[in-house]
């Protein structure tokens, strides 16, 4: 929602540089191009990235050394207006289905080592930018009075503002960015500023703060590039934050759309009876259908249920108004969600380091021949999940199985049949 004290700080504005731009697709990971901006001059430029750079380099970290090296000399120090601050997320960087693609990284010299440093950090900025067409951001130069750089990706544009008035606290001035350049609440979530409070001024280490909006939570989340004083180094060149503003993503996946449909299709079981959806509708209702507690309602349903049916997602997408995409994504991404009918008792099976060599493989066929399933199935009579599991922790007493809640260590195979038939009964 917009405030007055919002409105204050957009009239404030001032625009030092304003400069249109293209977004542009992908090739093999790559967008060929990178962002320069030097704040000194106030100007912004594109760079192409060459074969030789995506072959020596590669990306990330790589290119961050490739941007810098043309920009410093050997008497650059850390606070010389020619010490670049280099950003780059690499060739997977943005890939929503591959883990961890969510980093940038972050080099410049260090006022704490006087030499080259750089720094990994997650959430949404790396994609943000990777999405805008742009492999790699280099900012040189020190400005005069305190600026911000917005990157819009809505409105093609990119812009070089001075910000008078907003806070010098990045907790504070990552919610009013984000208020300030998102179009609704719902917008929200498409903006990431990057900023560094106060305190950096004043030592030598200073860290850089990524903000992500946590709809959930309605507040300004942030990750942190804490190594090496790159924070100090922003506030030195005269920098506030940068912000970056991408289209919206969602919802822009949909399990009808995607591939997986099929799977779902074949897999996802439905409940039929009128009961059990009056019981999750109750338990929707129970959370006043606000979006905001979709994990909540989730595990209740899970609780009641054993699994998370079609029925529920249905009720769900129609109570809350979210995306069956998403909440598929939701119930996919914790392992406490399944989405096939589990047992009334799940056996794991530890196949961490310690179980696995005490025989962790040979425990599961063990168990599998005794339940009649394989692993991943339930019995027919919905007693018992069989499931491998990386490591429970209890590594002193492997091998390991957990029974519901019940910790059962030192496992013999001999005593399998005899561990299954007691529990049967329970």
């Amino acid at each position: 929602m917009v405030t007055d004290h919002i409105v204050k700080l957009r009239d404030a504005r001032e625009v030092l540089k304003e400069m249109s731009f293209e977004t542009r697709e992908l090739q093999r990971g790559y967008a060929n191009r990178v962002l320069r901006i030097d704040i000194t001059k106030n100007t912004v430029e594109f760079l192409p990235v060459t074969e030789e750079m995506k072959n020596l380099w590669t990306g990330g970290r790589g290119f961050d050394l490739w941007l810098m090296f043309k920009e410093i000399n050997r008497n650059t120090k850390w606070d010389s207006p020619e010490n670049p601050i280099c950003f780059s997320g690499g060739p997977l960087g943005g890939t929503i289905s591959f883990p961890g693609s969510g980093k940038t990284l972050v080099t410049t010299i260090s006022p704490l080592t006087d030499s080259v440093m750089d720094c990994n950090v997650g959430g949404y900025f790396g994609p943000y930018f990777k999405f805008l067409g742009f492999d790699a951001l280099c900012i040189v130069g020190k400005a005069d009075d305190y600026i911000i750089i917005v990157i819009d990706g809505v409105n093609n544009k990119i812009s070089i503002e001075k910000a008078p008035l907003e806070s010098n606290d990045s907790h504070v001035i990552s919610e009013e960015l984000t208020s300030m350049y998102a179009d609704n609440e719902l917008d929200m979530r498409n903006i990431a500023v990057v900023s560094s409070g106060r305190a950096a001024e004043y030592a030598r280490m200073g860290i850089l703060n990524f903000s992500f909006w946590d709809w959930r939570r309605g507040i300004a989340r942030m990750k942190q590039a804490g190594r090496g004083g790159i924070g100090t180094v922003f506030r030195n060149k005269k920098m506030k934050a940068l912000v970056v503003k991408s289209l919206p993503l969602n919802p822009a996946w949909r399990v009808v759309e995607s591939k997986m449909a099929k799977t779902f299709t074949d897999n996802i079981c439905t409940s039929h009876c009128k009961t059990d959806r009056e019981r999750i509708c109750k338990i929707i209702d129970k959370w006043n259908s606000n979006p905001e507690y979709i994990l909540e309602m989730m595990q209740d349903i899970q609780k009641m249920e054993r699994y998370i049916s079609k029925t529920a997602i249905d009720e769900i997408c129609k109570k809350t108004g979210m995306s069956k995409g998403q909440l598929y994504h939701i119930a996919t991404f914790y392992k406490d969600f399944t989405l096939k009918p589990a047992g009334e008792k799940v056996i794991q099976v530890c196949f961490g380091t310690a179980c696995h060599v005490k025989g962790a493989s040979k425990l599961l066929e063990t168990l599998e021949k005794e339940l009649g399933i394989k692993n991943g199935e339930t019995t027919s009579d919905e007693k018992f999940t069989l499931e491998a599991v990386p490591c429970l922790g209890y590594c002193s007493i492997a091998p390991v199985i957990k029974i519901g809640e019940e910790i059962i260590g030192n496992v013999r195979l001999k005593d399998v049949s005899k561990i299954i038939s007691e529990r049967r009964g329970k």
